[in-house]
């Protein structure tokens, strides 16, 4: 085991490393980012006058969970990221009447507690929080599995609109629309640049307004910062919160689904049950063709049923001016930190370019897109700027999150990618042509 701080005989200077846990399940099967924190992260260092800093980096499943194995003598900071892991957990520790949930549950609120820090993303953010929604009721199944899974150490909360999975919404012939943020995360084709490059253009860049009064963000100039937002919620601070609490972010005054360039017209699914059973067979087909394994099979399902229908109806969020990023201390000794970032800020962003509506023509579905990025400004080579634009925040809520004092956090310096590095994560920014590198990355 590291120690979190040491001390280099030699030159007296004190070492610090930074040990941290990222939850690896897909619960789902449906793909996330998580392949990216560690570049972002380990081995990473810098100094100051009096320590040098690092960090390690490790997954960590949902059995090593439950076993106990999330502890401060190990670990200094959770992070959850979002898709796969933390829109999966979301769903699945919903179900809240099985025992092993219930386990993985107050294994995490038991770090917390002894003072570990957690930094969400996405998913991640809307995992640890409970959910409110217009109306205050949750009525679709994803609502009330995302409010029953807070893991009850927030006092934030998320809110969406209306929430509910393309495909599945019970009330989808009358209000499409309903299905909300999700329309943003499962159903773009990849988007082309004005250069013809292709690249995974899910979500939408968007301009966050900055709260840069706090100290995570010193040294930044800029009132605004472009990040990638991919179906994230909105958050909700309470008027009299119980510790600690501050807005680090807010959304733009201009609701994302308001934006002529990044509005979304809500697709009905008229396929019905036989396009379901259609949908098996080309999965199972598929599945065994590119030799993946066999419990993906209900995931790729889903993305290849058809049919779809393009309705006249706004998917609208109501995320204006609301809370994006929130930082908060737990209320007890230890004063645990806990930072929950509504956008992606490991993921690439881009300029310019809007989105389109594909057509109804042939038979539309999940895994071929019913929406594409066009117009896109060429990006620099290898889209090194672009997949590295907002790494820093990642350092700094991670350092902030790590109780690293003010004065220290990592600088706002442009990071270096080798080619090698970019090799690891090259099949997340450009499409290869393949159906199957699309689906991984919707």
């Amino acid at each position: 085991m590291i120690s979190p701080a040491t001390v280099n005989q030699k030159t007296q200077a004190k070492v610090r490393v930074i040990r941290v846990a990222i939850l690896a399940d897909e619960p789902l099967g449906w793909e996330s980012a998580k392949q990216f924190f560690p570049l972002i992260l380990d081995n990473y260092s810098w100094k100051t006058e009096e320590t040098t800093y690092s960090c390690t980096t490790r997954y960590i499943s949902d059995e090593d969970i439950r076993k106990g194995r999330l502890t401060t003598a190990d670990y200094d900071v959770l992070l959850v990221p979002g898709g796969g892991v933390g829109d999966g957990h979301a769903v699945m520790k919903g179900f809240t009447f099985l025992r092993n949930v219930r386990t993985w549950k107050q294994q995490i609120k038991a770090f917390i507690q002894s003072g570990g820090g957690y930094v969400g993303v996405c998913g991640g953010a809307a995992l640890m929080t409970d959910l409110h929604t217009q109306d205050k009721g949750h009525h679709s199944f994803l609502e009330r599995q995302y409010h029953k899974s807070s893991l009850g150490v927030s006092c934030v909360s998320s809110y969406y609109r209306t929430l509910a999975f393309p495909l599945f919404y019970l009330f989808q012939h009358h209000h499409p629309e309903y299905i909300g943020a999700t329309a943003y995360v499962l159903s773009f084709a990849p988007g082309t640049t004005t250069e013809g490059a292709q690249i995974h253009a899910g979500g939408a860049p968007v301009e966050f307004h900055l709260k840069n009064t706090h100290p995570l963000f010193s040294g930044v100039t800029q009132d605004t910062q472009r990040i990638r937002w991919w179906g994230g919620p909105a958050l909700l601070v309470p008027e009299h919160p119980d510790r600690e609490v501050h807005i680090l972010a807010t959304y733009p005054a201009q609701d994302p689904s308001a934006n002529p360039l990044t509005r979304l017209y809500a697709w009905r699914y008229t396929g019905g049950i036989h396009g379901l059973l259609i949908a098996f067979f080309k999965a199972f087909r598929f599945i065994k063709k590119e030799h993946l394994m066999l419990r993906k099979v209900f995931l790729y399902t889903y993305f290849f049923a058809g049919k779809w229908e393009l309705t006249d109806k706004i998917i609208e969020l109501d995320y204006s001016k609301k809370p994006a990023i929130t930082a908060e201390i737990y209320p007890n000794e230890h004063q645990a930190r806990i930072l929950l970032c509504s956008p992606h800020p490991e993921y690439m962003v881009w300029w310019n370019g809007h989105i389109v509506q594909k057509t109804n023509s042939g038979c539309p579905s999940l895994s071929t897109g019913l929406y594409r990025w066009e117009d896109i400004t060429p990006l620099s080579k290898n889209a090194f700027k672009e997949v590295t634009h907002t790494w820093w925040m990642v350092r700094r809520f991670v350092a902030w999150a790590a109780k690293i004092p003010d004065s220290d956090f990592p600088p706002l310096e442009t990071p270096k990618l080798s080619e090698k590095e970019f090799a690891r994560i090259s099949q997340n920014v450009f499409w290869d042509g393949s159906l199957l590198n699309q689906m991984k990355n919707i």
